[in-house]
């Protein structure tokens, strides 16, 4: 064969397999959550932000693991306080303590936020995990839509570098993350927050029986007190939600000695830095009917928590 025709064929194959690299990788950014982190969950949200919400007009943010997330439903909290104008769940499932705290380095990307509010209980507290090769320059950059047409490109190209992954996330997004009866579920409300609807043969047995340990790092409090100081010295009002666990589990000794334990440490630490503690656990009551296992609220339990939330905010924002 001729040598410029090789070399002409060969090019030709080059550019048409970079072509198709090009499309898919912009279908896929336009369809499914680039993976520009190392959590799905973290990626859908960014994605959902990116999309939906002005960012210059968020309030309020509301952080957590699933237990943000799931727990509180952003929507009824704005219908139920008048001081929440316009709010962001920006909550990540199975988040610790450390990984909130680091999510809380991207508070630069809303101008005119006001108030956090960390929904958690004691079982969000065992590990010191933290998100790895984590830059929250680029994140807020990103989040903000203000990366330059190149950096949009090598980030998205970036994200599927690995076309087995992409494929992967692609063939069981709408089996795992669409279906609103699994606590994989993903599909979130006009503010970020992802109510379930498990109920009855869709309750796991052994997560409704079966309560966490009580193991609580003491370094999961100290991250609490970092970002509760943090936020003061940003003028920020910090709120701290001890999320409601199913009563039967809680009159459980051990199980009511780790609630107790767990209010009494995170109310000193916001009593410190002037923040605000709410126990839904103790306020509210709730019965089994607005549960989906242990700890995660149904979404008639969420509506209920978000509401409560939003009178003890306007009660301390008179």
């Amino acid at each position: 064969m001729n040598c410029k025709i090789y070399l002409r064929m060969l090019f030709l194959l080059l550019g048409m397999i970079l072509a198709v690299a090009i499309t898919y990788a912009y279908y896929f950014s336009k369809n499914y959550p680039l993976p520009v982190t190392n959590r799905i969950s973290f990626d859908a949200k960014i994605k959902f932000i990116r999309e939906k919400i002005d960012v210059d007009t968020v309030d309020t943010i509301i952080v957590g693991s699933s237990l943000g997330l799931n727990n509180v439903q952003g929507a009824y909290l704005e219908k139920a306080s008048k001081q929440c104008k316009s709010v962001l769940n920006f909550s990540i499932y199975e988040s610790s303590a450390f990984q909130i705290e680091q999510l809380l380095e991207l508070m630069g990307a809303f101008p005119n936020l006001k108030r956090i509010i960390y929904s958690a209980q004691y079982s969000d507290f065992p590990h010191a995990r933290t998100f790895k090769d984590y830059d929250p320059k680029f994140l807020i950059k990103y989040i903000r839509d203000e990366l330059n047409p190149l950096e949009s490109w090598l980030a998205m190209f970036r994200g599927c570098n690995n076309l087995s992954f992409c494929i992967q996330r692609e063939n069981e997004w709408q089996e795992k993350h669409m279906m609103n009866n699994k606590f994989t579920y993903l599909g979130f409300d006009n503010t970020g927050s992802v109510p379930l609807h498990i109920y009855g043969e869709d309750i796991i047995g052994h997560r409704w029986r079966n309560p966490h340990p009580g193991i609580m790092n003491p370094e999961s409090f100290a991250a609490v007190d970092r970002m509760s100081a943090r936020a003061k010295k940003k003028n920020i009002q910090f709120y701290f939600v001890q999320q409601a666990y199913r009563q039967p589990l809680a009159q459980r000794e051990k199980i009511k000695n780790a609630l107790d334990y767990f209010a009494k440490s995170i109310n000193e630490i916001m009593i410190k830095h002037d923040g605000k503690f709410l126990s839904l656990h103790e306020t509210l009551q709730l019965g089994d009917k607005y549960f989906s296992d242990r700890s995660h609220l149904n979404d008639q339990g969420s509506i209920l928590a978000a509401e409560a939330i939003g009178r003890f905010i306007d009660e301390n924002e008179k």
